[in-house]
């Protein structure tokens, strides 16, 4: 799985980490182009700029050019990153292609989180990529848990109306001091 991603977020008071990870996960055929997202004028970030292992680092793949890298498992491990600095809001995205194998069980998780700074009363934004039967149709899950509270919150699950292993498809947060989308 390859990630690209972008972020022009606000620095503030209210922490937090943008995290993605890979629970389990075998090395998928993946390629990305370098990709500048000119609706938004975003540039994609290097690794050594926004990222470090958040564990398993030994299952990090990082590209030549630093602008994208692959989580990858094996059977002691799976891999995950964080992000190197705290957001109070910003657009988060992540190019991402799933795994085209018998993946039950598994979870591919894109999110947003301060359960470093608050670990019993946390908040998070999150979009979980659920494991697969082969032929079923995907599914993934969103979260949103606000205020402090994770045992409020919304949750709500879909059917993926396209196949995410065939292609690299974007995943985007845009978190304004108003609004989440």
């Amino acid at each position: 799985m390859d990630y690209r991603v972008l972020s022009s977020a606000s620095k503030l008071i209210a922490p937090f980490s943008l995290l993605l990870l890979l629970y389990i996960f075998p090395a998928a055929e993946t390629t990305a182009a370098n990709t500048t997202y000119n609706a938004f004028n975003l540039s994609t970030i290097t690794f050594e700029e926004g990222y470090s292992p958040l564990f398993s680092d030994f299952n990090i793949e990082r590209s030549p050019d630093d602008r994208s890298f692959r989580l990858l498992l094996n059977k002691f491990s799976g891999s995950g990153v964080i992000s190197t600095e705290y957001y109070n809001y910003g657009f988060f995205s992540a190019s991402i292609k799933l795994p085209a194998i018998y993946t039950a069980g598994i979870v591919v998780a894109f999110y947003t989180s301060n359960a470093d700074t608050f670990e019993k009363n946390h908040d998070e934004l999150d979009i979980e990529f659920l494991g697969n039967v082969n032929g079923q149709p995907w599914r993934f899950q969103t979260n949103m848990y606000g205020n402090g509270s994770v045992s409020r919150g919304r949750e709500e699950r879909y059917r993926m109306w396209f196949d995410p292993s065939k292609d690299f498809h974007q995943y985007s947060i845009l978190w304004t001091p108003k609004h989440i989308m």
